[in-house]
């Protein structure tokens, strides 16, 4: 955003030699200094009736605003970071799945075929076939087993549930990346509205400089102005000139960004953005807070699965296998129960890894709820000085507009000196750079604060939405 440059210009010496040129210019403008007021307070009320044409101009099109703004936020949440972070949710979703069937156990079905160097027995030697074994020398395999696992201390319980923490985080990290693409667009378009609103107030600058340097152009024709006069005016417009090309720039980065948020360019045109009310936030804490505490039960919920798959495992199976060979086939099956019990030392060192990175989790919770009431606290303050700016400079540019509205009669006549009439040319402009910068800061502070809060996204677009 371009910070209009504040003009604490020095009078120029040329300016004091103008003043004090010819006793006949100075009684002219004594002669001019009351008829110009009045018609300065002619072109007061104008510039009153101006500025409630263009109040009526801009309430008309904030509907319009509101619904390019709407259209571009709904485009923002298909955004490829958006859709990426919505599919590590859907991965979540599938590991809860995941976790939750593995109270089902699993078997497997299995085929094999093999041709050995000579005759083998066939199938499993049992007392009954001692007497007269079954050989062959090609054999085909077949069956299938099963084992259910007895969740008897709770692995596949925890397991579980830091499957379901992990996908509750997955969803206040999708809420949170939504918002803050959110937040870009809105940004970019607050930033948008901004350079728009400074281009405006810089055009008619420009138009009234083009007109001081024409007119003052003419009376150093005349030999009633210096030269320095003239240099003065021109250079006020090169300045102005200056200030567009910077102005240019930075549309065109600001058009840049919301491109890259909402995947297109708005159409031209848009009324004033409106300035949603602010919002507390509520008892379940902020969006931040809570992504951290979910993740951190997450982690504190996988170091308890990895603690407790060093206790024993129990679990039942079955299986049957058929065999077939040398003109002979025979099936056998089996049903028991199995009980294990890990002896792994890398185990039990993966075990305390999970458990400092579940305390390291905990520690940064409480690390984010306190960055996040200072967030909140500092945009808040920035929220409130944004209005009370936005209030104070309202009045300011009502001020200003007025002054340069009356000092323009009065120079006309040589009763204002070109430099005066620059300065205030330039403290009018600074004014209205400053209530739109305000204005853009503001929505800006708003829409920070709604990712912190962890606003949803429906409420976020419709709170901008609205005309």
């Amino acid at each position: 955003m371009i910070a209009a440059a504040r003009g604490n210009s020095k009078g120029l010496t040329g300016m004091e030699e103008n003043r004090a040129t010819g006793g006949g210019r100075m009684r002219h403008r004594q002669n001019a200094v009351a008829h110009g007021r009045r018609k300065g307070r002619g072109a007061g009320a104008g510039a009153a009736l101006s500025a409630l044409l263009l109040a009526a101009g801009l309430a008309g099109s904030g509907a319009a605003s509101a619904g390019v703004l709407g259209d571009l936020l709904r485009d923002t949440l298909a955004n490829p970071s958006v859709a990426a972070q919505r599919s590590q949710r859907e991965a979540a979703d599938k590991e809860l799945a995941s976790a939750s069937a593995g109270y089902f156990g699993s078997g497997a079905a299995t085929a094999e075929n093999s041709t050995f160097e000579s005759s083998r027995f066939l199938g499993v030697l049992n007392p009954g076939g001692f007497a007269n074994p079954d050989y062959a020398r090609t054999q085909t395999r077949y069956g299938a087993n099963y084992m259910l696992p007895v969740d008897l201390f709770g692995v596949i319980a925890a397991n579980r549930a830091a499957a379901r923490q992990s996908l509750a985080a997955a969803e206040l990290a999708l809420r949170q990346e939504t918002l803050m693409k959110l937040h870009q667009t809105a940004g970019a378009w607050a930033e948008l509205q901004a350079v728009d609103a400074q281009a405006e107030a810089l055009r008619l600058q420009r138009a009234r400089v083009a007109a001081t340097v024409e007119r003052v152009g003419g009376e150093v024709g005349a030999g009633s102005l210096a030269v320095t006069d003239l240099k003065l005016a021109q250079s006020e417009l090169a300045r102005v000139e200056s200030d567009q090309v910077r102005l240019d720039g930075q549309r065109e980065q600001t058009l840049a960004a919301l491109e890259e948020a909402a995947g297109r360019r708005p159409p031209p045109g848009g009324g004033r953005m409106a300035i949603p009310a602010w919002h507390e936030a509520d008892a379940g804490g902020t969006l931040p807070q809570q992504l951290a505490g979910a993740r951190a039960q997450a982690a504190d919920l996988h170091a308890r699965s990895q603690r407790r798959a060093l206790w024993p495992a129990v679990a039942v199976g079955a299986d049957y296998y058929g065999y077939d060979g040398g003109g002979h086939n025979q099936d056998t099956w089996s049903v028991g129960a199995r009980l294990s019990i890990p002896l792994d030392i890398g185990a039990h060192l993966r075990d305390s890894a999970e458990q400092a990175r579940a305390d390291a989790a905990r520690s940064d919770s409480l690390a984010a709820a306190n960055r996040a009431r200072s967030q909140l606290a500092a945009l808040k303050a920035g929220y409130d000085a944004a209005r009370a700016d936005i209030a104070a400079l309202e009045k300011e540019v009502d001020y200003r507009t007025e002054v340069v509205s009356v000092q323009k009669e009065l120079a006309s006549v040589g009763a204002e000196t070109v430099e005066s009439a620059m300065r205030r040319e330039r403290d009018l402009f600074e004014a209205q750079a400053r209530l739109a910068q305000a204005r853009a800061q503001a929505v800006t502070a708003w829409s920070a604060a709604q990712v912190v809060l962890g606003t949803s996204p429906e409420v976020f677009i419709s709170e901008l939405d609205a005309p």
